[in-house]
């Protein structure tokens, strides 16, 4: 009787294992900083958050713009309902296309982790998923902060539509599977005792 119980318990703490932990993708929730914003409405930096909201390529204001044209470097942190463990990140570019340089991850402790950096190919003339991909974060990722080089294009605006955040969710400590397997061990003996 004890030994198939085992068996159960065992099988049961495999299923929740982090090696069967899936991949999780969430749009922005929260504005947590940004260097400039065209606008408090259209061009804001509320712009950038939850699902994708501008199809059409170019300067329009369902995307977040920086205050001014060809100024350097600029950057928008946004932040996310459920906190992962980082693998990637999809940033949805509907003008100047090309411009994103780097991608920091903000921990729970409030310190940026560079996680991505290289160069954005993604080409002008349509709306673009500038898709990045990294080995996954040994801390939970609350927020992305995007670096934007706006001298990218000299003839535009750089403009983000949406940032979707791809990561692993977070699975219970090693001691919380213990705990459970004691549990039901006990609930097993205490049902078995019931009987005899």
């Amino acid at each position: 009787m004890i030994k198939p119980l085992l068996s159960a318990i065992a099988a049961t703490l495999l299923i929740s294992s982090p090696a069967q932990a899936t991949v999780v993708e969430q749009w922005a929730t929260q504005v947590v900083g940004f260097s400039s914003q065209y606008g408090t409405n259209n061009w804001s930096a509320a712009q950038a958050l939850g699902a994708p909201n501008t199809n059409s390529y170019g300067d329009i204001g369902t995307a977040w713009a920086t205050l001014n044209k060809n100024n350097g470097m600029e950057f928008i942190t946004l932040g996310f309902a459920n906190p992962v463990h980082s693998v990637g990140a999809l940033i949805r570019e509907t003008y100047g296309n090309g411009f994103v340089t780097q991608i920091d991850a903000l921990d729970a402790q409030g310190q940026l982790h560079t996680v991505w950096q290289g160069i954005d190919t993604s080409q002008p003339g349509q709306v673009v998923d500038f898709r990045t991909s990294w080995q996954a974060t040994s801390f939970l990722t609350h927020a992305l902060k995007i670096h934007v080089n706006t001298n990218h294009n000299l003839n535009a605006w750089e403009e983000i539509d949406a940032v979707q955040l791809q990561g692993v969710a977070p699975v219970p400590e090693p001691e919380t599977y213990s705990l459970m397997g004691l549990g039901l061990l006990s609930l097993a003996m205490a049902r078995r005792k019931q009987r005899g």
